[in-house]
């Protein structure tokens, strides 16, 4: 072979590796579905899903737990953590809802979370789609209806489930991750940009450790134990992935179900620095317009927070939040018995 055709054979290669690796970046990322059994009953599923959490060396309290008053209750309800997260993100105030309404409660671990950075940066957003439609499916044999709660990223989630599932009952969604507030997280997908993050960073890594000096960081020590607090930046794929998949007007249009979404926001100096509010706020207006939205709908502001508003790892109005989910609770409640 002359040099001259090994040279074009090379520019070619070049050429069609490069078109493909762009098409790779640029072409909305795809959901995949993962063909699965699911057990006949509750104790199998949950029985099944800390084994897994054991072998793969889920910390303590990151690992699934139920929270069971009978073998079926009224409601249910099912607990989504967010992004880099575990249940410690929801568990201190869902725990008094779920006491409030003796409603069997579920709280899902996400793959790839509460055991170490190597598993989050491998989980993919189809991963976590396909979790949480499992959970839900199982969550439906603790209860007769059922209400889902989500934070952060696991609101996303929440909404995606609502979209597919009308006959869930209700949503809670806490700080609902539709967008970044930060515009550099939606660099994640934009060929090079991974490799421009990682050489501005630094590292591979990124790290979140408490900052002392910040009085605006409310994060109780012990945090570290249930949050990754350093993480690879390649991770944060699946989440801009998830999100372009699903934070958008075909999901929210479909949610005819009640939603209370909880947010906050004080002023534009004190509000979510991690999801964006306006993002939120846009797509509540959007929910049910497939239709008409759900009267029972409420966008409240918690003045008093941070982006996680309901761990007792993150200082925050849980006083506050409590009290408008069990008047959302109670609102379905009603709606269901006036039926």
């Amino acid at each position: 072979m002359s040099r001259e055709l090994r040279n074009r054979i090379l520019l070619l290669s070049l050429v069609v590796g490069a078109g493909a690796l762009a098409l790779a970046v640029l072409l909305p990322p795809g959901y995949r579905s993962k063909k699965r059994t699911l057990p006949a009953t509750f104790d199998e599923y949950l029985k099944e899903k800390l084994r897994i959490s054991h072998e793969k060396g889920a910390r303590p309290g990151n690992e699934e737990r139920l929270i069971r008053y009978a073998d079926k209750t009224e409601f249910a309800i099912l607990y989504i953590h967010g992004y880099g997260a575990s249940r410690a993100e929801g568990e201190l105030v869902v725990d008094q809802l779920a006491e409030k309404f003796k409603a069997n409660t579920y709280y899902v671990r996400l793959p790839g979370h509460g055991t170490n950075p190597e598993d989050h940066a491998q989980a993919t957003f189809s991963d976590y789609i396909n979790e949480v439609e499992d959970a839900y499916q199982m969550t439906r044999l603790l209860g007769d209806r059922v209400i889902i709660v989500g934070t952060s990223m696991g609101g996303l989630l929440a909404t995606y489930l609502g979209s597919r599932h009308p006959e869930i009952d209700g949503l809670i969604l806490t700080s609902p991750f539709y967008d970044f507030e930060d515009w550099l997280g939606r660099l994640a997908n934009e060929p090079g940009a991974m490799y421009l993050l990682e050489t501005v960073n630094g590292s591979a890594f990124r790290k979140t450790e408490k900052r002392p000096d910040d009085p605006n960081d409310k994060r109780i020590e012990g945090y570290q134990d249930f949050w990754y607090t350093k993480q690879y930046l390649k991770a944060i794929k699946s989440l801009e992935d998830l999100r372009e998949y699903a934070a958008n007007s075909g999901t929210y249009e479909r949610l005819t179900m009640p939603v209370l979404l909880l947010y906050y926001y004080k002023d534009e100096q004190h509000k979510d620095q991690t999801a964006s509010v306006p993002a939120m706020l846009d797509a509540f207006h959007q929910f049910g317009m497939l239709d008409k939205p759900n009267p029972l709908n409420r966008a409240v502001a918690i003045e008093r927070g941070n982006h996680v508003l309901l761990s007792r790892w993150v200082d925050a109005d849980y006083d506050r939040s409590l009290q408008e989910m069990v008047l959302f609770v109670n609102a379905v409640k009603s709606r269901n018995v006036k039926k």
